[in-house]
């Protein structure tokens, strides 16, 4: 009896192995998803000042302070993320810390770029819904969010963010290339690849158009 039952662990760890060697080429732990805050490209700047104060009154912005490794680029919309996204963090990742009025993101991307780093504790406290969108990265450059413009318009309709359109409004380069890739991430099938735009883009879990 003891040899059979030696005998059956040895074959269900056999079998576990071949499983997972298999599957992945070697054995692997799954990586946890971790999530951040941003803020919403559509949001004004009144909204992005406010939500900086309030975040700053319970978290250290040091970071964001001139001579920081965040300080730039000095836009409203990169420093109020990274004081939401401290913030979410600090109070436990739960969906109403990143709300901010309508003007937060949960992002399941890493908002980081070059010396900044935005700080990440885990997953959200809740389960996360399972709609996805894709934004521009609040650290990218204009230069860099033409281009992605440019890339994404070449394959969809980007005639709402011109003067008129509906998406008109906020006139900002981040909110022109945030709508242009994700109509693109959209028509790509929520390709996670098609969200990257040389790791330029963040794919969130709230409808940015519903700010």
């Amino acid at each position: 009896m003891l040899k059979l039952s030696l005998s059956l662990r040895t074959t269900m760890c056999l079998l576990f192995l071949f499983v997972s060697f298999n599957s992945g080429g070697m054995l692997k732990m799954a990586s946890a998803q971790r999530t951040w805050c941003i803020a919403n490209p559509l949001t004004n700047i009144s909204a992005l000042l406010g939500n900086l104060d309030f975040a700053c009154s319970h978290v250290d912005c040091q970071l964001i302070q001139q001579g920081g490794s965040c300080f730039y680029p000095n836009t409203p919309i990169h420093h109020a993320s990274f004081a939401m996204n401290l913030y979410f963090q600090v109070m436990g990742r739960h969906s109403s810390h990143c709300d901010f009025r309508g003007s937060g993101l949960i992002s399941l991307t890493d908002p980081s770029y070059e010396s900044c780093s935005f700080h990440s504790e885990g997953d959200l406290a809740e389960a996360p819904p399972s709609a996805t969108w894709c934004v521009a990265k609040p650290g990218s450059g204009e230069y860099i969010l033409q281009q992605n413009i440019n890339y994404a318009c070449n394959y969809v309709d980007c005639s709402p963010t011109h003067d008129g359109g509906s998406c008109f409004n906020p006139t900002t380069l981040i909110n022109h290339a945030s709508f242009a890739m994700n109509l693109y991430y959209q028509t790509s099938a929520k390709n996670t690849a098609s969200c990257d735009f040389r790791n330029s883009g963040l794919v969130v879990v709230n409808d940015p158009s519903k700010s």
